[in-house]
């Protein structure tokens, strides 16, 4: 019970805050409070990611909050490894080497997102970039949601900037998820026929990712965080809705059923960095 309670307590420590420019030193983790207070699971062993090759890569990063989880999560890990790569806030170019972020749109309004995007990457945000991806938020979607719209406009527009700077490789990135609802009011909702909260939205979130999917993954520009954040753990979280087996945020990774905590923020960044890391060295179709 009090491991439990200590659990939960270090779980809800809000990340460090995104500085307009950082770079994540070794011995970092002793000094500042990216070190692990969770568990030793949510600290992986030494990542054996090649630090020095990603920190010569210039990535460009279009997000909102669940993006700076992850980036969070790159700071945990290159903290832990003892690794050095800058992380900076900035919308304009040239590219620098290291992840140049920002935030796009407004949540909410995936088409906002998508526009500004477009709309910073031509105007000098691509400049000498190496690596591009767009992330939308699970708030983009919900209930009401026309999933494949948002899909082909999405679509529509990264292979745009492709054809348009054809020196990036564009990136897809399937939309971050929500954990099922579980306790009392989701065991009413079941016995009397209805889907407990958030089914339906993380329905079309995944009829989203599917097109992506479709469209992304056989040419290697897809960033599958949805499905990281599903297995990374080692677990398959998935609930039956509409007749079909429905990816869901793996609740061991979460703070607030949307959002990552200290573990789900270094497995899903791990990914992510080894995703870019394979990327820069393969042959992509455009």
């Amino acid at each position: 019970m009090i491991s439990a309670l200590l659990m939960t307590v270090a779980v809800l420590t809000p990340p460090s805050s995104m500085a307009r420019e950082r770079e994540v030193l070794a011995g970092a983790m002793a000094t500042t409070d990216m070190r692990c207070t969770t568990h030793e699971a949510a600290c992986p062993p030494p990542s054996a990611i090649d630090w020095l090759h990603l920190s010569r890569l210039k990535v460009v990063f279009g997000h909102q909050s669940v993006g700076s989880n992850v980036l969070s999560g790159v700071e945990r890990l290159a903290a832990w490894d003892g690794a050095r790569i800058a992380i900076r806030e900035q919308r304009k170019g040239p590219a620098l080497a290291g992840i140049t972020h920002f935030f796009i749109g407004r949540n909410g309004d995936p088409a906002s997102k998508i526009q500004d995007f477009s709309a910073a990457m031509d105007a000098g945000a691509a400049q000498g970039a190496d690596v591009a991806l767009m992330k939308l938020c699970y708030v983009d979607f919900n209930a009401t949601t026309d999933a494949r719209k948002v899909a082909d406009e999405y679509i529509s527009s990264l292979d745009a900037l492709a054809r348009r700077h054809p020196g990036t490789r564009f990136v897809a990135v399937t939309v971050p998820l929500m954990a099922e609802q579980t306790g009392p009011k989701a065991w009413v909702k079941r016995l009397t026929g209805k889907l407990p909260s958030g089914y339906l939205d993380n329905a079309r979130r995944g009829e989203f990712n599917t097109r992506l999917r479709e469209q992304y993954l056989a040419q290697g520009r897809l960033f599958d965080l949805a499905r990281a954040e599903s297995e990374a753990s080692g677990d398959c979280c998935r609930v039956g809705v509409e007749g079909k087996e429905i990816e869901v945020l793996n609740p061991e990774l979460t703070y607030d059923g949307g959002h990552l905590n200290e573990r789900g923020q270094v497995l899903v960044a791990s990914a992510f960095l080894r995703f870019v890391s394979e990327l820069a060295t393969r042959q992509v179709t455009k």
